[in-house]
C-alpha cells in the first residue's frame, strides 16, 4: 500500500504512522477507494478510522463517516463501579 511520507503527518494523529489511542486501533486497516482508511471489526464490518476522519475534516472534506454500522465503532461504555451501601442504624427501644 502506498501512502504519504511520515514527515507529512509529524505531530498529528495518523492511522498509519501515529495512531491515536482509540478502541479500534488494533483492528486491521482497509483503504477505501476514496482514500479514507477504515478499521475492520471482528464481524467484518469496515468502520472509518477516527484519525482518518480527523484528517479529512482538517482539509475541509466531511461526510466520510457514513457507513454500514453494527455499533462496534462506538466507544465502549464504562460501567460505573458499585458503591458500597452504608448501613443505617435504627434505634431500638
Amino acid at each position: 500500500m502506498k501512502y504519504h511520507n511520515k514527515k507529512a503527518c509529524a505531530g498529528q494523529a495518523c492511522c498509519i504512522h501515529n495512531p491515536s489511542k482509540h478502541h479500534m486501533v488494533d483492528w486491521p486497516l482497509v483503504l477505501r477507494e476514496s482514500t479514507l482508511m477504515e478499521r475492520k471489526c471482528p464481524h467484518g464490518i469496515g468502520h472509518p478510522d477516527p484519525d482518518s476522519l480527523a484528517y479529512f475534516k482538517r482539509i475541509g472534506m466531511e461526510g466520510f463517516g457514513v457507513h454500514g454500522c453494527d455499533g462496534c465503532c462506538q466507544k465502549p461504555k464504562v460501567k460505573a463501579k458499585a458503591t458500597p451501601k452504608t448501613k443505617t442504624r435504627t434505634k431500638t427501644k
